[in-house]
């Protein structure tokens, strides 16, 4: 039997069709959308990867991110997030449009140039609740550019596994993410374990957004704060030309008092420079039960910005109000200098504590001992500064120097460092018995446009974690505060913390060293992959889970989500097309192949 034809009318027809496929423009290939780990920085050179869903784990009270990704070309891209459902409902999931900063001149060695990730600027902001631009955005042929997806667990989800999903669409096409979320059955605290004390210099406002009236600058500032507690770190420095003590009661006493309507209910500033009259100010805060956050700055990094010999008479003077005192130094340069009795608060620089060379060189954290045991009121923190990239000078990275080379592995909160460098410190604190870190600035950018330029003492973001907010910038009418994802990955370093305090606490500290001992074996040595840090995590969670280990479930009733803002319109986009010889490369010459085959198909069926 002879094979089949198409009928006279469709053989005419198929090759007009192809001719005219043919001799159109064929567009760019189709975009790809896929997912990452938030502990990974997705830059616009990273090419697509397989990976079409999320799976997330995280303890109740605890943020958790993941990225979407699109790869390009795609034009007017937008996103939403349904509710995750399971044994529970979590909703006022977050997202945030990741932009790009251009780093002209890398920070160190292992840095680079080039375009970056950093500001997160979001879909719906968590402070005014106001729409801001984060949607649509547009992604070049061949590139790629990620959506930060942030879920806050409250800390009365039920464990389990919950599931939702991110829909992202664009000109001419469409995604769905599935995200699954596990839920482990323990909590964190609201407020950090790990003290700290972040600098926020007065001129910020000013600066970043043009504000400068008394109220309105105290205002910001108090977001400034609030946004840093949902981030499990405290702006210490609280300067906004007052030094009324009602005045800082008023704006400031929420965030000390943990009233302040931050995510994580009942925060509260674990540190507070004193920056007026110590008697006074004593008094207040020890009146408002505030005393033990108190402390005086006595001198920063000696002999650069005082004298040794400034110290002790500071130091009295902190004292005789009975207000703690802090110092930037190592012991070895305390006991040297005759100031070691003077100082409550001591802070090396984490170079200082295990250096790979030098004065330094190894674990110097049993030298501590003895500072420690003298007084109660004495503890050991530690910071990091441009000793993590190099403070001075270029990078050859043709011949590097052994210097280039020694500004290298440490943990650092650079633009151009992994985001688990970013997140590393904390770890590093737990495994040298730490309470506190320092840094010294959140916002030094704010002098010139941090959105365009960081590069500050030597690295790109040395002294800024924010971007300012303003509606100029950012959309909304109300000016904030940004995050960047360092701030996020200091945050997850925290959270990290966390865990291990809480399986030492519950019995097994020597695990929890063990964990952070393998993953991080030194101070220099935090260059570690994502899933390498993910999975050291998930063994912490999985040892708490067996002791069955939580902390108190935070105080107050859960605050209500706020109304959502009107949804995003889709504006000029047009209608999501599936088919033609247009809509994606070849799409449409498949599509015809397909309708000619199911043609034949039929006829033989039919016969």
């Amino acid at each position: 039997m002879p094979e089949p034809t198409l009928p006279y009318s469709i053989r005419r027809i198929v090759p007009l069709f192809l001719a005219a496929c043919i001799a159109a423009p064929i567009p760019a290939a189709a975009a790809q959308v896929w997912t990452a780990l938030a502990s990974e920085k997705v830059r616009p050179a990273t090419a697509a990867r397989s990976d079409s869903s999320a799976r997330i784990a995280a303890a109740r009270n605890e943020f958790e991110a993941f990225q979407v990704v699109v790869t390009g070309a795609a034009t007017n891209v937008r996103a939403t997030v349904s509710e995750l459902t399971g044994p529970g409902t979590i909703g006022g999931v977050r997202l945030y449009r990741e932009a790009i900063i251009q780093v002209q001149t890398a920070s160190a060695l292992d840095g680079a140039t080039g375009p970056w990730p950093d500001a997160l600027v979001p879909d719906v902001d968590e402070l005014a609740n106001e729409r801001r631009n984060a949607f649509p955005f547009s992604v070049p042929a061949s590139e790629s550019r990620a959506i930060w997806v942030e879920v806050f667990v409250p800390p009365e989800a039920p464990a389990g596994d919950y599931s939702g999903n991110v829909s992202v669409a664009w000109d001419g096409g469409a995604a769905t993410v599935p995200v699954t979320l596990t839920v482990w059955p323990f909590t964190l605290p609201s407020t950090a374990s790990l003290k700290t004390a972040f600098g926020f210099t007065y001129g910020a406002i000013p600066s970043g957004h043009g504000i400068s009236a008394a109220d309105a600058f105290a205002a910001l500032r108090a977001r400034y704060g609030q946004l840093a507690l949902d981030h499990r770190i405290t702006l210490s420095h609280v300067d906004d030309g007052s030094s009324a003590l009602d005045h800082a009661g008023t704006f400031y006493g929420p965030t000390l008092d943990g009233t302040a309507p931050t995510s994580l209910r009942g925060a509260r500033m674990t540190a507070y420079e004193l920056l007026y009259d110590a008697s006074s100010w004593s008094s207040y805060f020890g009146g408002k039960g505030w005393l033990d956050r108190l402390f005086q700055y006595t001198c920063d990094e000696p002999p650069l910005t005082c004298a040794w010999t400034d110290i002790p008479g500071r130091a009295a003077t902190a004292r005789a109000a009975n207000v703690r005192t802090l110092v930037t130094t190592s012991i070895q340069e305390a006991d040297a200098n005759g100031v070691t009795s003077d100082i409550d608060v001591m802070v090396p620089v984490i170079n200082y504590l295990d250096d790979k060379s030098g004065t330094f060189a190894g674990n110097q954290r049993s030298k501590y001992d003895a500072f420690l045991a003298g007084s109660p009121r004495r503890e050991l923190w530690t910071y990091q500064s441009c000793m993590s990239h190099g403070c001075g000078g270029t990078v050859n990275f043709g011949s590097p120097s052994s210097s280039d080379q020694y500004f290298t592995g440490w943990p650092s909160y650079m633009i151009d460092a992994s985001a688990v460098r970013n997140r590393a410190l904390e770890w590093l604190s737990f495994r040298y018995r730490l309470s506190g870190e320092l840094y010294w600035e959140t916002a030094y950018a704010f002098t010139h446009d941090a959105w365009t330029n960081q590069w500050d003492f030597n690295g790109n973001g040395d002294g800024t974690l924010f971007y300012p907010g303003t509606p100029a910038k950012i959309g909304g009418t109300t000016d904030i505060p940004v995050a960047s994802i360092r701030l996020k990955m200091i945050r997850e370093g925290m959270e990290d913390y966390e865990y291990l305090k809480l399986l030492a606490d519950a019995g097994d500290e020597a695990f929890a060293r063990q964990v952070a001992d393998a993953l991080f074996p030194n101070a220099y040595s935090t260059e570690v992959a994502p899933a390498t840090v993910m999975a050291a995590r998930e063994q912490l969670a999985k040892r708490i889970i067996a002791l069955g280990a939580t902390a108190p479930t935070p105080p107050g009733d859960p605050a209500p989500l706020p109304p959502s803002p009107p949804p995003l319109q889709a504006g000029a986009a047009g209608p999501i097309v599936r088919g033609g010889c247009a809509a994606g490369g070849s799409s449409g010459l498949l599509a015809l192949v397909g309708l000619v085959g199911t043609l034949r198909f039929r006829r033989r069926r039919a016969r």
